[in-house]
C-alpha cells in the first residue's frame, strides 16, 4: 500500500556579511530569501516536522505543508480497488 506523503516548503530569510560601510566602518549585511523543501510520511507528527524545519537555520518566514499529489492519487486508487474487490467478493 502506498504511503501518503507531506511536502513541506519553507521560505527562509538568510543574512551574510557583505563588506564594510566605507563611511563608518560598520559591517554591511546582505539579506536574501531561499526556499527549502522536505518530504515526510503523513504519519509524521507536525511538531516533529517543524522541529526539523527550525534546525535548518536562518529565520523561517513561512511554511507550507501539502499532501503529495502523486502518493495521494496512488493511495486513492488502491483504496478504490480494494473497495471494488470487496464488493465483488460480497456479491458472489
Amino acid at each position: 500500500m502506498t504511503d501518503l506523503l507531506y511536502v513541506i516548503t519553507a521560505d527562509i530569510l538568510n543574512r551574510e556579511q557583505d563588506g564594510i560601510d566605507p563611511q563608518d566602518g560598520s559591517p554591511l549585511q546582505k539579506v536574501f530569501t531561499s526556499r527549502e523543501t522536505w518530504t515526510y510520511p503523513a504519519s509524521t507528527p507536525i511538531g516533529d516536522i517543524m522541529t526539523e524545519v527550525n534546525r535548518f537555520g536562518g529565520h523561517v518566514i513561512s511554511v507550507a505543508i501539502n499532501e503529495d499529489r502523486v502518493s495521494a492519487d496512488k493511495a486513492r486508487e488502491e483504496r478504490l480497488a480494494e473497495l471494488k474487490a470487496k464488493r465483488y467478493v460480497e456479491e458472489d
